[in-house]
């Protein structure tokens, strides 16, 4: 009699509850990648068994030898194509056998490595080219970038690497961008995004009792469905990327008022230069309305500060200069600028003096400044603040995203011993270091 398993049917329970011999279907790449998984193999079946013989020191024998074993049995089919495995289930019909057969990439059970196994960590070999399929639906939106900057960089690796709209049996691994169109295999993943009801929830529980890992794009996606139930062994996190081709937008720094001569220092337009050392012109741009800056903007422009000049008063010119400034800069002790008044109308930020009607304003100065080094510290805080928001990211490229992904799949696919795959330890939190490794692996 044969009872084919549902993807339901629990193999783990059903072995505790009623022991039978372990038969292994299929002595191929399946097996060879998932049988240091396994402790309690009896035979290996397979059609080449005469060839054969023995696999990893377990007898292999023909489909028709079943028969001679007599006994109820659990055969465990290990061959990925679903079409191929229900020839398999319907040849195996015609033999006089007790048997439940179970769809090994395919069953709730596979998912978790029910023997809880204590052998060692053991490496596949690390010679045979990885191969990766991409699964991913999406044909021009997001989804369909991720696949193809991944797809961009993991072929720098010397790995096979494809993007398909479908699972591929043939793939060590197959990536699912997103988890949504999920078919259960035992090594693929599922990049994990757009989380946001208990229907989804529910479908993540189901899919990763089979796949090997959710990568989440954030720690705290993973947490939250940590706590919505998944296991916290299926989960780990990875930042996303971004292309790194976008330069930082310069503050736009606003002046307007005329550059006195030597002899009238009322404005101190000459201490800008001063102001400015060992500022980064990569920050900032002026835009300069007002006449007599011509010798201190080529000085500017030299150090490599980019400058719009306006040596003239020009009414609608000034109020789109001052529509488009960032900060408002005002160096002067005469009782106060105009321009500040219309800086703040302008909803801009402003560095300037504390002085006259700049204190009578209900806003409070961004940066009030007497002193060069007070001016140029202000330009500095400014720079810092750009710097830090730049430098947030800039490790969270595509290349980084995919080493990241490699680590992890390795790590599943035993390809890399853990030391190894700990060596960047401290460096980056997500990826690897995100993955609630076993005990007894390490």
């Amino acid at each position: 009699m044969i009872k084919i398993a549902k993807y339901e049917d629990d193999f783990c329970a059903m072995y505790c509850q009623n022991k039978r011999k372990i038969i292994a279907y299929g002595a191929g790449n399946g097996l060879k990648r998932n049988f240091d998984k396994l402790t309690s193999i009896d035979y290996i079946c397979d059609l080449n068994a005469t060839e054969i013989k023995e696999f990893n020191g377990v007898r292999v024998i023909e489909p028709n030898e079943l028969q001679d074993l007599k006994e109820p049995l659990y055969i465990i089919v290990f061959i990925y194509n679903s079409t191929t495995y229900m020839e398999v289930c319907n040849a195996l019909k015609k033999y006089q056998i007790d048997a439940v057969i179970f769809h090994y990439f395919n069953n709730i059970s596979f998912g978790y490595s029910f023997w809880g196994t204590s052998k060692s960590y053991q490496l596949a070999e690390e010679h045979r080219k990885l191969s990766v399929n991409l699964v991913c639906q999406d044909g021009a939106w997001i989804f369909k970038k991720f696949a193809d900057r991944m797809c961009e960089h993991l072929s720098q690796y010397d790995i096979d690497v494809a993007i398909s709209s479908n699972t591929q049996s043939s793939a060590d691994i197959n990536h699912h961008i997103p988890y949504v169109a999920y078919e259960p295999y035992a090594n693929d993943t599922l990049m994990i995004t757009h989380v946001d009801n208990m229907k989804k929830v529910m479908l993540l529980e189901k899919q990763l009792k089979t796949a090997s890992m959710g990568i989440c794009m954030s720690n705290d996606t993973m947490d939250r469905l940590v706590l919505y139930g998944i296991p916290r062994n299926k989960l780990c996190y990875i930042n996303p990327a971004q292309d790194s081709v976008i330069k930082p937008h310069k503050y736009v720094i606003g002046i307007t008022h005329k550059c006195h001569d030597t002899e009238d220092l009322r404005k101190r337009a000459t201490a800008l230069l001063d102001v400015l050392e060992g500022v980064n012109p990569l920050y900032f741009k002026f835009s300069i309305m007002g006449a007599g800056w011509n010798k201190i903007i080529e000085r500017m422009r030299e150090r490599g500060f980019e400058v719009n000049y306006y040596p003239e008063f020009i009414y609608d010119t000034y109020n789109a200069l001052m529509q488009e400034i960032d900060y408002f800069l005002y160096m002067g002790f005469d009782e106060g600028t105009m321009g500040y008044l219309d800086a703040l109308t302008a909803g801009a930020g402003t560095i300037v003096t504390p002085q006259g009607y700049h204190l009578d304003t209900d806003c409070q100065i961004d940066y009030p400044c007497c002193t060069v080094s007070q001016f140029r510290d202000a330009f500095l805080d400014l720079q810092k603040k750009k710097e830090m928001r730049i430098q947030a990211v800039s490790n969270w490229t595509w290349e980084n995203y995919v080493l990241k992904h490699l680590e992890v799949w390795n790590y599943i696919l035993k390809r890399k011993d853990l030391k190894e795959l700990y060596k960047n330890q401290s460096c980056y939190n997500d990826g690897i270091f995100s993955v609630m490794v076993d005990d007894n692996r390490i």
